[in-house]
């Protein structure tokens, strides 16, 4: 899995690696066809540096290189290519693949992964007035689940409608960050959005594969996961897993969470949230007994009210 590797190894690369690295990750398919000499060219290297790259990665050549980045095109196939590259030979993916493949995403994500880059994101979005959160198809998703529990913590935290981004980001304090989500396929909208939240002067924030991918290079805060597509499906086993310690490290460099959270756990009581008859028992009270308790209560008053009400 060449951009895991290219991933893995990325710290331990000196700037002419650095650049061939990216020409790879970022233009496989013009990558994958072309001679040592031509990828030299493309990155601004020399043909010996490539030869030598290929060694360093531990290939036994540049031949062997070039074969593993035709490989990596997956990521950046169409959909329907890729359900055709994965059922190359009649075999078709199943349930064990996708779980071998997140498996191994999450294996090398958690060797190349940098506390620091969560810490100093999750110290950022701590201390900004506020957060706008933006992800676009299948990042959507990942945008939701950070804003969903950003806003336990937080007092101003938005999710970026797609409709109205320049409206919403025109009138956000000066102190705000926004956090730009997206995987290849990169989101055009995800990366425009970022972009001019840059240029209006306001911190910017990315969550993505690799430091020069579109959103990486508009990023003051940069929080890069590995990923892998599985056949046609954007697996987001990996970065959900990095956003969950995003989410920790926001929580870390605040002060009092612990009194949020039980008023949080008042709230969802009284209002009935969550039904019983879950694995925790000390925690299906939330929305059972108690919260059918409290509704039963609250229909009563009104009732009463009602009625004093009628007979005055």
């Amino acid at each position: 899995m060449l951009r895991t590797l290219l991933q893995t190894r990325r710290s331990q690369m000196s700037d002419r690696q650095g650049k061939i690295a990216d020409m790879i990750l970022h233009s496989p398919r013009e990558a994958a066809f072309m001679t040592a000499t031509e990828l030299g060219a493309a990155a601004g290297v020399s043909e010996a540096s490539v030869i030598r790259f290929a060694y360093f990665l531990g290939f036994s050549g540049y031949h062997a290189l070039r074969d593993a980045v035709k490989e990596m095109l997956m990521d950046h196939l169409s959909t329907l290519e890729r359900l055709q590259k994965s059922s190359t030979g009649g075999g078709k993916a199943s349930a064990t693949d996708a779980v071998e493949a997140d498996l191994v995403t999450l294996s090398a994500y958690q060797r190349q992964l940098v506390p620091e880059a969560s810490d100093e994101l999750g110290a950022a979005l701590a201390r900004a007035s506020s957060v706008y959160i933006a992800g676009y198809r299948s990042s959507y998703s990942l945008a939701y689940y950070l804003s969903f529990y950003l806003c336990w913590l937080l007092p101003n935290v938005s999710l970026i409608g797609d409709d109205v981004p320049y409206e919403m980001l025109v009138n956000a304090p000066k102190e705000s960050v926004v956090v730009g989500i997206s995987f290849p396929r990169y989101s055009r909208w995800t990366v425009d959005v970022l972009t001019f939240a840059r240029n209006s002067g306001l911190t910017t924030a990315a969550v993505t594969d690799t430091p020069g991918s579109p959103l990486g290079r508009q990023a003051r805060h940069l929080l890069t996961v590995a990923y892998q597509p599985v056949s046609f499906v954007d697996s987001l086993t990996t970065p959900l897993c990095a956003l969950n310690g995003l989410i920790l490290s926001v929580a870390n460099h605040l002060d009092g969470v612990r009194e949020r959270l039980e008023k949080l756990e008042r709230i969802w009581t009284e209002q009935g949230v969550y039904a019983a008859g879950g694995p925790f028992p000390d925690m299906n009270d939330r929305g059972g007994e108690s919260g059918n308790r409290a509704r039963t209560s609250k229909r009563k008053a009104r009732h009463e009210g009602k009625e004093e009400s009628q007979r005055s």
